[in-house]
């Protein structure tokens, strides 16, 4: 984890751009975490350190990625975190709070060299059953002739025996593309926040003309997407006991292929502010204004040195 950033920035500006992005937003608590509100019904603010916790282990980045230098995104979190009632911290004893951003873009799941393997399979079983017959090794095919006229078996569709190999290693291939497969998906539903939605939508439904949810999540979570992740611990229980402590954590995700990380993070950002500290229950979709951002005067002051043992990277 990078060091804690120290920064003086005056109110930049956000505004409204043509064209939007559809956004996929999922925000948890934990440790009994909860918000308390003033009497009037806002909540109380909060102070926060902020670090930069650099991409998530497994993700990967483009160019547009690249881009989007840290300051950058640092400065519109600041900003839409204020509006929730969470205020940058002006020393290490005000902060309660460690939020910690990590942005990047998942990798995609390699349908067209899955598609080789099933095309490979699917070949192998026609050549199995050319070589053996459909109904196994000397039993031929429906109305022939399996036996010699004194009841012993006919030799048809002995065929060739290299067939049934071949018919094995494809299929071992094949199953081991799925387990890649399935590992890949269960990474990126992880780091995007599906897991919940995922295990809601797979049951009799997907099978009795309940929608078409799980295939449709399914299908976001096997292509690539940019993400941003805000996670929230207890800044106090880092310094004291080098304890990560979770907090809340809220992930918002946008689809790679006719987008554009540098072009849509401010709108993610926007999306995602809404739930930053609640629980949103579900995984939201919706669709956020992209926006042309100019970003105030930004004053370096360095960064902060994390008190005591580094703690290691959380595993996503």
């Amino acid at each position: 984890m990078s060091g804690l950033l120290l920064l003086a920035l005056t109110v930049g500006v956000l505004t409204a751009a043509d064209g939007t992005v559809a956004t996929a937003v999922y925000a948890n608590v934990g440790h009994g975490y909860r918000r308390e509100k003033g009497k009037d019904g806002a909540f109380k603010p909060e102070y926060y350190a902020l670090s930069n916790g650099g991409r998530i282990y497994g993700t990967t980045r483009d160019l547009t990625v690249d881009r989007v230098t840290y300051p950058e995104v640092a400065e519109i979190a600041v900003r839409l975190l204020a509006q929730e009632n969470y205020h940058y911290a002006q020393s290490k004893d005000q902060a309660t709070l460690l939020l910690v951003l990590q942005w990047g873009n998942t990798i995609g799941f390699d349908r067209t060299t899955y598609g080789l393997s099933v095309d490979a399979a699917a070949s192998a079983y026609a050549e199995l059953v050319a070589a053996m017959g459909p109904q196994g090794p000397g039993r031929g095919f429906a109305g022939s002739q399996t036996t010699n006229p004194d009841g012993s078996p006919l030799n048809v569709g002995a065929g060739d025996p290299g067939a049934d190999d071949g018919f094995e290693t494809a299929m071992l291939r094949l199953l081991m593309d799925n387990r890649v497969r399935d590992q890949l998906n269960e990474r990126n539903a992880k780091v995007l926040g599906y897991m919940d939605d995922l295990a809601d939508a797979n049951d009799i439904r997907r099978w009795a003309g309940g929608g078409d949810r799980y295939t449709d999540l399914i299908g976001d979570v096997e292509e690539s997407r940019y993400y941003i992740v805000v996670s929230a611990y207890d800044f106090p229980e880092l310094l004291k006991h080098d304890n990560k402590k979770l907090l809340w954590q809220t992930r918002v995700s946008v689809r790679t292929p006719g987008n554009r990380f540098d072009d849509s993070f401010a709108a993610m950002l926007k999306g995602a502010a809404r739930y930053f500290g609640q629980d949103s229950g579900r995984l939201i979709r919706g669709e956020e204004s992209k926006g042309v951002v100019e970003l105030g005067d930004l004053k370096f002051l360095g960064e902060a040195k994390e008190p005591g043992k580094k703690p290691a990277e959380e595993k996503k």
